[in-house]
């Protein structure tokens, strides 16, 4: 029976227009530059170990961390400014799901010094400068939020500051990153998850379309941080893949 429900929603979701190909999708296997659009503001030279007080761009890792493959963005411990890097999805009042996932050593227990990490989704303001943004949503660890660096929280332009909960603290290893923001038409709310468990909800600004996606933050952070498998698509295409996983290990169950 379960079977059978998968199969029609499968068909279900083949049939609604909304389905299209990722809008980004970056395993960093190139390395972080190609489908990665810089902030202006970034800095592109010098040692990477030893920042220079401005905003740095997001570097390439090799055989250090990746799910998949051999390389990963990495963002670097530093101070007065971390690291950070943006790419354009293209404007849309669509449906968008944005996932990453994070690995730490967690070797700074963000007790006493400051940690950020974070996946971000930024609104269009009709120019090429992701800095001008009109809208955001962001996912993280970041000092000013409840948890502080200890532990994970949420932020929109709309719903202000948000700790996610008790049980989204920092851990060594990999945690996954994921936000859903519901078309414009729908609504337009915004849900965040991390390691697929839902910690908040908040919403949209009415009627600002989304662009940019960011790793990392430009807040200073003494811990390093590597990201990969960044995905940016529209959010039933996402929920299609998700259906097509739980019937094809089913199919693979009865086999």
């Amino acid at each position: 029976m379960r079977k059978a429900i998968l199969i029609v929603a499968v068909m279900a979701f083949l049939g609604t227009p909304a389905l299209a190909a990722p809008y980004l999708y970056d395993d960093f296997e190139n390395g972080v530059g190609g489908d990665i659009v810089y902030a202006p503001w970034g800095n592109v030279s010098g040692d990477p170990t030893t920042p220079n007080g401005i905003n740095n761009l997001v570097t390439t890792a090799t055989n250090e961390h990746s799910v998949s493959g051999i390389r990963s963005a990495r963002v670097w411990a530093s101070d007065p400014a971390a690291w950070n890097g943006y790419a354009d999805f293209g404007a849309t009042a669509g449906a968008v799901h944005a996932e990453v996932f994070v690995f730490e050593d967690k070797t700074d227990p963000g007790t006493v010094n400051p940690v950020t990490n974070m996946l971000s989704l930024y609104g269009d303001s009709g120019t090429n400068n992701p800095g001008a943004f009109t809208d955001y949503m962001q996912l993280g660890v970041v000092p000013f939020y409840p948890a502080g660096s200890q532990g994970y929280g949420w932020r929109t332009a709309s719903g202000g500051i948000n700790n996610a909960s008790p049980a989204t603290a920092r851990k060594a290893g990999w945690t996954k990153l994921a936000i859903e923001a519901d078309a414009l038409a729908d609504g337009g709310q915004v849900r965040f998850y991390i390691d697929d468990a839902l910690v908040g909800t908040s919403a949209r600004t009415a009627g600002v379309n989304l662009r940019w996606v960011r790793l990392g933050n430009n807040s200073k952070s003494y811990e390093n941080f590597w990201y990969d498998d960044l995905l940016v698509t529209p959010e039933p295409a996402s929920l299609l893949m998700l259906v097509m996983g739980g019937w094809f290990m089913l199919r693979r169950r009865s086999a």
